[in-house]
């Protein structure tokens, strides 16, 4: 089976610092396609659930295997728990540097693009108004998460404003780092409409929010603020992605991208765009935006951040032929 082979690769890369296994996942990895595709596969679940705990300083990726003791069992196979504890640990340690960066040379040609707006219901947050929906939405096509309010600007227009961090799973007291709001997205429209399972086209997924901070009485207690965009993909139902945050990301995940900004109150209103290929088996979309603290604390009040203007996009091209050289 070639993603254990790969594990046993690099795990005796990263205990043995094995000059030999290093050279055959080398090798391995330039020349079979499936290999290029489990690893890639590896690295998008230790990223996504690595970046949650990060935020949420709950946990180090060190702790990824005390984690997933604790954890409650997953439906997908043994192999993919222990892919990711020890492609995680693998990753500290530095093993992978340049595997992945080896002689890869990229087409330079421009091939004619699509480019679809994706529905986000409530995107501009001009038809709501008043408390966001707490809790984790169940369902496409609403905003749910921690505390959050649209509000009226001094221009008429209207935005969302992050309240209070929260935990979305837990008690309002419970500590946390962020503000999180959130909502589903349907992916089989498109997967129907564009194929995505042709080899021949990828489509990128792009989302992106104009973030906004006002002066506000926190603001001394808050010097690492900051604002992001994420995506997750997921091929489950959309129900069990809340009922099963956050272990569903790794045992669901199939795609995950995240940008972040740090502004200051005053600044000018700033765009920023995640964005993430979309794999053939992801059925829902999980599109999160949010204020972080940046440290886990009882839940503090935010004040002045907003969020305006979410838009997301799909854009399919050709898939570019990549050769692999030494």
């Amino acid at each position: 089976m070639i993603e254990e082979h790969l594990l046993n690769l690099l795990q005796q890369v990263r205990d043995d610092s094995n000059n030999a296994a290093r050279t055959e996942l080398n090798e391995l990895l330039r020349k079979d396609p499936e290999a290029r595709t489990i690893m890639s596969r590896m690295l998008v679940d230790e990223q996504a659930l690595v970046s949650y705990l990060r935020d949420e300083s709950i946990v180090s990726i060190l702790d990824a295997e005390r984690e997933d003791a604790t954890s409650r069992p997953t439906t997908r196979p043994a192999m993919r728990r222990m892919a990711f504890q020890q492609i995680a640990a693998a990753m500290v340690v530095g093993v992978i540097v340049g595997l992945l960066g080896a002689g890869v040379v990229w087409a330079v040609n421009s091939p004619q693009s699509q480019i679809r707006t994706l529905h986000i219901v409530n995107g501009d947050f001009e038809t709501m108004s008043g408390p966001v929906e707490g809790g984790f939405p169940s369902y496409f096509g609403m905003w749910g998460g921690n505390p959050a309010e649209v509000i009226e600007g001094s221009d008429g227009s209207r935005m969302l404003r992050f309240l209070k961090t929260g935990n979305v799973n837990g008690d309002s007291d419970d500590p946390a780092s962020n503000c999180s709001v959130f909502q589903l997205v349907d992916l089989s429209f498109l997967r129907q409409q564009w194929n995505t399972a042709d080899p021949g086209s990828q489509v990128t997924l792009k989302l992106t929010a104009r973030f906004h901070r006002e002066v506000a009485p926190t603001d001394d207690e808050l010097p690492k603020l900051a604002g992001s965009c994420r995506i997750y993909l997921f091929n489950t139902k959309p129900e069990a992605i809340g009922e099963g945050w956050p272990q569903v990301i790794r045992e669901e995940g199939v795609g995950f991208s995240k940008k972040e900004i740090k502004i200051m109150p005053g600044d000018e209103p700033t765009m920023i765009t995640a964005s993430c290929l979309l794999e053939s088996e992801a059925t829902v979309a999980l599109i999160v935006v949010a204020a972080s603290a940046k440290y886990r604390a009882v839940p503090i009040e935010l004040g002045g951040y907003f969020v305006d203007d979410v838009q997301f996009t799909a854009i399919r091209q050709p898939t570019l032929p990549v050769h692999y050289v030494k």
